[in-house]
């Protein structure tokens, strides 16, 4: 192998990590992203690139939050069931106990 097939090779597996780091960059800014977006950015991401990288590991870290329990529950609006108004949830603090119950119902 000459000299300039070497730096070739080398230059090129460069270029190449340089742009797997960017791509791993990018996943990991969009899984912070809301659930909107993040979806709307993955759907122009081919299933395979989805193969060479650790997109498990990574949303673990990027979903895990720093509510522990007992702490007092981050503040949030949702709206109502009819869409009609918004439900804060400081609003009951104070009053009664209030439980979250977190999950997919579909």
């Amino acid at each position: 192998m000459s000299r300039s097939s070497k730096r070739f090779c080398s230059v090129l597996i460069v270029a190449v990590l340089f742009c797997y780091a960017g791509f791993l960059v990018f996943v990991g800014w969009a899984m912070r992203q809301p659930p909107e977006k993040f979806g709307r950015i993955m759907s122009h991401i081919p299933m395979p690139a989805m193969l060479l990288f650790p997109f498990e590991t990574m949303w673990s870290h990027a979903r895990a939050g720093t509510v522990h329990p007992g702490d007092e529950a981050p503040d949030f609006s949702l709206p109502t069931l009819d869409h009609n108004s918004q439900v804060q949830l400081s609003s009951f603090r104070g009053r009664q106990p209030v439980v979250l119950v977190f999950g997919s119902y579909t």
